[in-house]
């Protein structure tokens, strides 16, 4: 199933919920239009104000009708319009022929404040509205007619109007402020993003900060802390268990190999010194690996030159021993990486040490350092078959099921070279030896300490 932005969900929510409340709107108006007679005329509702607005007093300070272009394009559009404008004192202004009935009724009209008549769309001159308004001439009372619109054309546009200018503000709003809300409320799950990101799990007792995160988040966050105090005491039962099986080995075994060295010589005592040999390298890489995951990674400039020529002159007897010819050659001079010294010695020790197991007890083991910092470890051994070269790094895998090595060397390198910010590059061919090198990611090297 595809996933999707939660902000994106609210917003589009928010705003489909906003266009159905519009839809609902305009319904309801056309509803409450289908009960209004679509027959019945009342005079245009702007008619009289742009009579007002017309009324102006001239240079010799009479009252005047100058029509402003609205009310000029009204008596085009009507030529039964009429108008009377009465200005107090005799001053009247007029156009158009005012119907006898409506005349003869203006003295009774006068006595109220506004007055509409509404009539029929076929007979223009059954409608007349009267109403005063204030001019630059006075205030005047305006009797007007013969221009009608439909009542029910001007309910759809005043509704039209109510809905659709807050309908209009409303999308504006939507499209602009839900979005941004969305965002504000919704920035607690950025501020988990990145308290999620600060976890380490190789680091016991990582827990998400609880500190202001809304009620609905934080229950979800309480409980990712429950099941990450879960994981660190499977995590550190599991470590307990590793540490002590190896200490507790390391006696049996001991006993075991002085008992056996007291054999005489014969085929069983060999095989039995070699499975000595192998549980000793297991117990002890077990070791090596779970001190290696409890400590703290250091962060300080390590002098690879330095690192890389103690363990040559660490494992150089091991080597000679086991009837190779070891070297080491540098072309960098103050190589530096940052790191943890230790934990990169162990890491070059194991390449060194893998040499010697597996180069066929004969030939060069060629340790060097390339001038970009890549440490490089090569043996004149039997290879690495192609289809086998995929499963080295992985712990407990053996090239070879009768040698004498545990699996784990290889793993712990890579994992150490990884934390390191680098990785290990295997070149091998069957009956050509190998070549382990360590390259550094950009911007790992250092050139001065």
């Amino acid at each position: 199933m595809r996933s999707s932005s939660l902000r994106w969900r609210f917003t589009v929510g928010f705003i489909v919920l906003q266009v159905c409340a519009v839809i609902a709107s305009l319904g309801l108006v056309f509803y409450l239009l289908s009960g209004i007679k679509t027959d019945v005329a009342i005079t245009s509702v702007w008619l009289s104000q742009e009579i007002a607005d017309s009324i102006d007093l001239g240079p010799d300070g009479r009252a005047r009708l100058e029509p402003t272009a609205e009310l000029t394009e009204m008596m085009e559009d009507a030529p039964d319009l009429w108008f009377v404008a009465d200005l107090g004192n005799g001053g009247v202004l007029s156009h158009g022929a005012t119907p006898e009935d409506i005349a003869s009724n203006t003295p009774f009209l006068k006595t109220f404040r506004s007055v509409e008549l509404h009539g029929y769309l076929d007979d223009p001159l059954s409608v007349a509205r009267m109403e005063r308004f204030e001019t630059p001439a006075g205030e005047a009372t305006i009797f007007a007619g013969g221009a009608p619109m439909s009542q029910y054309g001007l309910t759809v546009l005043l509704g039209h109007l109510a809905v659709g200018v807050p309908a209009l503000i409303l999308i504006a709003i939507s499209l602009i402020g839900v979005p941004f809300v969305t965002r504000w409320a919704l920035r607690s799950f950025s501020n988990l993003k990145e308290r999620l990101d600060r976890i380490d799990l190789d680091t016991r007792g990582a827990l998400v900060e609880e500190r202001g995160l809304p009620n609905e988040v934080l229950r979800l966050v309480r409980d990712i802390n429950r099941a990450l105090r879960r994981l660190d005491n499977g995590f550190e039962a599991t470590e307990r268990f590793f540490v002590n099986a190896a200490h507790e080995l390391r006696t049996p075994i001991a006993v075991l190999q002085v008992r056996i060295d007291t054999l005489s010589p014969s085929e069983d005592k060999t095989h039995l010194q070699t499975a000595i040999k192998r549980l000793t390298a297991i117990a002890n890489q077990l070791l090596d690996t779970e001190k290696y995951r409890q400590k703290p990674q250091q962060d300080a400039p390590v002098d690879l030159n330095g690192v890389v020529s103690k363990v040559v002159a660490d494992l150089a007897p091991l080597a000679i021993a086991e009837g190779y010819e070891i070297s080491f050659d540098s072309d960098a001079e103050d190589v530096f990486v940052p790191g943890d010294a230790e934990a990169l010695e162990r890491a070059f020790a194991n390449l060194v040490r893998n040499a010697v197991q597996y180069g066929g007890g004969r030939g060069q083991i060629s340790v060097g350092i390339e001038a970009d910092g890549s440490v490089t470890v090569t043996d004149q051994g039997r290879g690495i078959a192609g289809d086998k070269q995929s499963r080295i790094f992985e712990p407990f895998y053996r090239v070879s099921p009768h040698g004498s090595g545990a699996g784990l060397g290889l793993s712990m390198v890579n994992e150490i070279v990884t934390r390191h910010g680098g990785y290990v590059e295997l070149s091998s061919a069957p009956g050509k030896g190998s070549t382990f090198a360590v390259r550094w990611r950009d911007g790992r090297i250092l050139h001065q300490p």
